[in-house]
């Protein structure tokens, strides 16, 4: 019977990389993408990153809509409008702004998935998510900690896939707040 001073210890791979050169961003990035991946791991942190994409938080709009009675509805407008329109801010009128490369663009980073072509910053996923957990929120209050942390998990799924810097995330989780809180305030004044 072995104890765990009789575990063969070279059997034990440990990939520790230290924090990149650079700023608080790229070592914040290289922690982040640099924890442990696993075909399991891996594919649950995609399917978490795809929420983020907007068609989750349209579907969840569109749940809330069906279920929720008319204060359902109109959150679940809300949650749509402002999924959609934090994704189509960001990607249209916002990244073309500053086109900051990809982390994988000229520095080491471990990508999974696709590596996406248009610019980084910031984070449409990141964007889309917030706005959406901030529509929820201010209509159903209780559900604000399940809504931030889905979002808030996207965010961080977009830094371990390797295809956005943490401020890249923050700054897109800002502008979805504001959509957000601007859709569900809009349509709250109208019912």
């Amino acid at each position: 019977m072995k104890t765990e001073s009789d575990v063969d210890t070279d059997k034990i791979a440990v990939v520790v990389r230290p924090p990149s050169r650079g700023g608080i961003d790229r070592r914040i990035f290289g922690l982040i993408n640099g924890l442990p991946h696993s075909l399991t791991s891996d594919r649950y942190v995609s399917l978490v990153s795809d929420l983020g994409e907007g068609f989750g938080w349209v579907a969840a709009g569109a749940a809330i809509a069906m279920l929720g009675g008319s204060k359902g509805r109109r959150a679940g407008i809300a949650t749509a409008l402002a999924s959609v329109g934090a994704t189509y801010i960001v990607q249209k009128q916002v990244k073309p702004l500053f086109r900051r490369v990809r982390p994988f663009v000229d520095r080491e980073a471990r990508v999974v998935g696709i590596r996406p072509v248009d610019h980084s910053f910031p984070s449409g996923h990141s964007a889309s998510s917030f706005a959406a957990a901030t529509a929820v929120s201010i209509y159903f209050p209780t559900a604000a900690p399940l809504a931030f942390g889905l979002a808030t998990g996207v965010g961080l799924s977009r830094v371990h896939l390797g295809v956005h810097f943490p401020s890249d995330v923050a700054v897109g989780a800002v502008i979805g707040v504001g959509i957000g809180a601007l859709c569900a305030g809009l349509l709250k004044l109208r019912g």
